[in-house]
């Protein structure tokens, strides 16, 4: 009885005691839930107010945590009320706000600006600026002004210390030239330029609006990873990744127009009748006919005016990106059309990109894809004097008629006793030079992450392109001088296959205190080119091809190299304190012979962060971040064309044997191989600090360099008697680059209004301090049609100096040219009275171009940009200075327009010379000048190039986003901007900014298609 009572006893105690229980959690869950706080917000930027997506939000302390979406809002439930919030996203500060019981948390972030906590890209890998060991610089996208600057060349030009960028001539699509840190090779000096670690030729064809990064490695430090193509420095490009989060389109629209810059001041034709016959009686000579009787009365034609036109441009720019926690992707189309200010000649330019990388596991996959297309019509040379349509507008006679309807092809042109050149109204409407460009870059690669720390990548990549050009020549009739009787076409196919392949491996580990990160690698590079050049002759009107025609002619040649690496590299860093690191790199190269194949390249660097130093931070200095750097490498150079160990034969070279003599055919050999040549090697030393105060407010990097460049790949000359076709190249020479270079960034924010300003300097001395013998001397560039070099390189002096003979102003009179003499004879027999008198530098009693002597160089003695960007209450304003200091230039154009001893046009200057006015220092005019007043050999022409450039204004609003979202649009921008609107200068030609195609023609101006200034509106939207 009583056990039965009892169960049910038990039972019901159960009953209750579970009924408790369950209770007690319920209540317990309900107070729970209580104290979970929904907390919501929204993430802006500081600066443009937009919302920004992907950003980190967490507790501080736990793992709790969320990330904000599209819209830039974010939820995340919290349990203390009294927790910190973290805010944080790549290049931004973190914020932390505290909950303090709100619920709604709106977080504002701005962009970092402690440039050593950003992120730079090395040789095959990332790190943060402060573990940088070498000489680095880095442009973000924001700094390019991409909106205003046509080509990626001159977004950077200025921005840079150390590396000069110089214009490759002002036609559509010319681009610009590149070099960091001086010319150290006498061959080739055009920097490693890698897009998305992909060898491209250069970066001209690449739209700046797909720019994520530029970083330049400038010492061999940061360099030797790539060995011996990194000799001239490195130029790393990104382009814009995928980012977390919803699809985002943006579209960025511009146009506007370029006009020259300035126009060269020339003689009408009244004027020119007045020198022109003034010249002709001074050497008792008749005036020519056509200052008597112009085809043309008045002023004549103004053919600067007649070429030039103010020149449309136009570009669209569309993207689109987004991603997932797995996949990223991020695309864009786009267009760019540039009118040349020289009618008749343009650039079409169209992009396509695609950029994505996917997760799954320890694997990662990703791939660029840029394909490219670009045509263009080309200023076309012309036979005779001219050279080229710029040349023969500024030299052609404005009495000559422009049209002739009675001459084949309706053109007229000079005639009679003049000099030989060519219409350029003519050669713009008759000569088409048009040429098409199709490039295709493509890199895959796959990563595994295994193990702790390790990481494999495999690289797969290749660009091919394809240059066609048409060079088309109708049947003419022009002038006096010129005539083409047939139709003639020349077509021209290069193409270019470059493959490569990347395997490397890292190890990236951090002990305690002790940071890790090791790499090695094994790389296979290689390089096909095949050239075709076909021509016709005898096309009937109207045809452009290369069928139906008479006098077919082809020619053709085809070369490959390859180029095999071994690379291993290791930093190690000590309580972000002190770093070092080493790199070697193999590179086996098909240039040299067997014997030779193989360079080594190393290099050692340190850094000591003594602003992490505990004597320091307690010193309560202004600074928050002081860096001393040290580095030494060496880099390799092997640019002197494939297969020059190798003997070139000649085949079917008749030769007569026997007796009697009989006619033989056989081969020759027509070249020295140089089976002993050996890498050019590049050494650099660098000395660099690094400082950052008021935590990022201000920051300051200063570098000093020596780079040394010896067993320089040259050609030796040798006597013509020995059979050979080309002098040979040989391992003889050395070249010191060693220079200074600083650059200071100040960031300030006062309420709502924002600015940064950035300037650079640099300073490179080039010295030439040995060549094959103690006297040879590498001639460079002409500065006239005719004339000898004016350039040369000589030991003790910088490569490609100015040599020439120094002018010592004009004769006043006779009793000054009867006194000017050496051994009782006169050193300058022909002068009279008004003539150039001419310095007798070697003292032998005559003036020739023995006479010459160092007048200059090309490289400045500095160089600087200057860049100022503010910002309030969403307008915002750019403005980009750029210049040169101590740099000479050679006006080649002067040559023909101030010497007054050929027929063509002349510039005004000519007016105020010595025989209108006894009092001018610019030469009398004769047509004979038996003086040699216009030596092109002689100072005359030379000339000041510094200069001041206003090279990028911008002035843009962003309409506000409580607008802009009520029609679903993030951003909205306009902007107005102009790019080389000003140029301070004395010097007198187009544009100081100039250079030839090769080394040896820097700073010699001769017949230049000149710079143009533009003014541009544009629009960007962001959905």
């Amino acid at each position: 009885m009583k056990k039965e009572n009892v169960n049910p006893m038990k039972n019901l105690r159960s009953f209750i005691t579970s009924k408790l229980a369950l209770s007690v959690f319920a209540l317990i869950s309900c107070i729970s839930m209580q104290a979970q706080n929904a907390i919501t917000g929204t993430v802006q930027d500081t600066k443009t107010a937009q919302k920004i997506p992907g950003v980190t939000v967490t507790v501080k302390g736990t793992t709790n945590g969320t990330v904000t979406d599209f819209d830039g809002t974010f939820k995340l439930n919290v349990a203390n009320p009294n927790a910190i919030l973290v805010f944080s996203y790549i290049g931004y500060s973190s914020v932390e706000e505290a909950i303090k019981g709100r619920n709604v948390i709106n977080a504002s972030l701005s962009e970092e600006s402690n440039a050593l906590n950003e992120v730079v890209i090395i040789g095959y890998g990332t790190v943060k600026k402060s573990s940088t060991t070498g000489a680095i610089s880095s442009l973000k996208a924001k700094q390019l002004d991409a909106q205003s600057n046509t080509n990626l060349g001159s977004a950077i030009q200025g921005k840079v210390a150390g590396v000069s960028v110089e214009s490759a001539g002002g036609s559509p699509g010319a681009g610009t030239r590149i070099q960091i840190r001086g010319a150290g090779s006498l061959n080739n000096n055009t920097p490693l330029i890698l897009v998305d670690d992909i060898q491209v030729a250069s970066m001209n064809s690449i739209s700046p609006n797909d720019i994520e990064s530029i970083e330049v490695l400038k010492d061999a430090a940061a360099a030797a990873i790539y060995g011996s193509r990194a000799a001239n420095g490195v130029v790393i490009i990104t382009t814009k990744s995928g980012k977390k989060g919803d699809i985002k389109v943006s579209l960025d629209v511009f146009g506007g127009y370029a006009t020259v810059a300035k126009q060269l001041s020339l003689l009408n034709q009244e004027q020119w009748s007045k020198v022109s016959n003034a010249a002709y009686a001074a050497a008792g000579k008749d005036p020519l006919p056509i200052s008597l009787n112009p085809e043309v009365g008045g002023a004549g034609v103004n053919y600067q005016d007649a070429i030039f036109k103010a020149a449309p441009i136009q570009n669209y720019s569309l993207g689109f990106s987004g991603g997932s926690d797995n996949l990223k992707y991020n695309m864009s189309l786009n267009y760019f059309n540039q009118e040349g200010i020289i009618k008749e000649t343009n650039y079409d330019r169209f992009n396509i990109r695609v950029k994505s990388d996917y997760k799954k596991g320890i694997f990662k996959i990703g791939e660029t894809l840029l394909l490219t297309k670009e045509k263009r019509k080309e200023l076309p040379d012309v036979p005779g004097q001219g050279r080229n349509v710029m040349g023969s507008a500024i030299t052609m006679i404005p009495g000559f008629a422009v049209y002739n309807e009675d001459a084949v092809g309706g053109y007229g042109g000079a005639s009679g006793p003049v000099t030989d050149i060519f219409n350029p109204i003519a050669a713009l409407n008759l000569l088409d030079v048009t040429s098409d460009t199709y490039q295709a870059l493509l890199n895959t690669y796959v990563e595994a992450n295994f193990f702790d720390g390790f990481k494999y990548k495999l690289s797969v990549g290749a660009t091919v392109s394809d240059y066609v050009k048409d060079n088309y020549t109708p049947r003419y009739e022009v002038g006096g001088f010129f005539k083409n009787l047939d139709n003639d076409l020349i077509h021209k196919d290069e193409f270019n296959l470059y493959t490569q392949v990347e395997n490397t491996l890292n190890y990236t580990k951090t002990f305690g205190k002790h940071y890790v990160n090791a790499l090695a690698g094994y790389t296979v590079y290689n390089n096909t080119f095949k050239s075709v050049t076909s021509s016709v002759s005898g096309i009937p009107d109207g045809i452009y091809t290369l069928s139906g025609a008479v006098q077919p002619a082809a020619s053709g040649f085809n070369t490959k190299n390859n180029l095999v690496s071994y690379l291993g590299r290791v930093i190690y860093s000590y309580d972000s304190k002190y770093t070092l690191s080493a790199t070697i790199r193999r590179d086996g190269s098909s240039r040299f012979s067997q014997n030779n194949k193989w360079g080594n390249f190393p290099s050692v660097s340190g850094a000591w962060s003594i602003g992490k130093e505990n004597f320091f931070t307690n010193l309560k200095t202004p600074i928050s971040d002081l860096k001393l750097r040290a580095s030494y490498g060496v880099l390799g150079n092997q640019e002197i064309g494939d297969y020059q160990y190798l003997g070139l034969i000649t085949s079917g070279i008749s030769y007569g044997a026997g007796e009697p003599n009989t006619l033989w055919s056989g081969n020759i050999q027509t070249n020295y191989p140089a089976v002993g040549l050996k890498w050019e090697s590049t050494a650099t030393s660098d000395f660099g600090l690094d400082l950052d105060l008021w935590n990022g407010k201000l920051q300051y990097t200063f570098d000093y360099f020596k780079k040394q460049t010896s067993d320089l790949l040259l050609r030796v000359p040798i006597p013509l008697s020995v059979g050979s076709s080309d002098n040979p190249y040989t391992n003889a020479g050395n070249v010191t680059n060693k220079g200074y270079e600083m650059s200071l960034t100040y960031n300030e924010k006062l309420g709502d209004f924002n600015f940064n300003i950035t300037a650079n300097v640099s300073s490179i001395k080039n010295n030439v301090d040995e060549l094959s013998t103690g006297s040879q001397v590498i001639e460079g560039g002409k500065g006239s049609f005719h004339g000898a070099p004016v350039t040369y390189s000589k030991v003790g002096y910088p490569i490609y100096s100015f040599f020439l003979v120094d002018s010592d102003g004009l004769f006043r009179s006779q009793a000054e040219i009867d006194s000017y003499t050496k051994d009782g004879k006169l050193i300058q027999p022909n002068a009279q009275v008004g003539d150039v008198k001419y310095i007798d530098y070697n003292g032998d009693g005559e003036i020739n171009g023995e006479d010459r002597q160092y007048k200059g160089s090309a490289f400045p003695k500095f160089e600087y940009g200057l860049r100022l960007q503010a910002d309030w209450k969403g307008i915002d304003f750019t403005l980009a200075l750029q210049g040169t200091q101590g740099n000479k230039l050679y006006n080649g154009n002067k040559t023909d327009l101030e010497t007054v001893r050929a027929n063509t046009n002349y510039s005004s200057a000519t007016l105020d010379s010595y025989t209108f006015n006894p009092n001018s220092d610019f030469p009398r005019l004769d047509i004979d000048d038996k003086n040699n007043n216009g030596a092109d050999y002689s100072d005359r022409f030379l000339e000041d190039g510094s200069y001041l450039r206003i090279k990028t204004v911008q002035l843009g609003y962003t309409i506000p986003n409580s607008i802009t979202k009520q029609v679903s649009v993030e951003r909205c921008r306009i902007y107005f901007a102009a790019d080389n609107l000003y140029t301070f200068t004395k010097y007198k030609g187009y544009n100081p900014d100039v250079s030839a195609d090769a080394l040896g023609g820097r700073g010699v101006d001769y017949k230049s298609y000149p710079l143009s200034k533009t003014i541009l509106f544009g629009l960007q939207i962001n959905f």
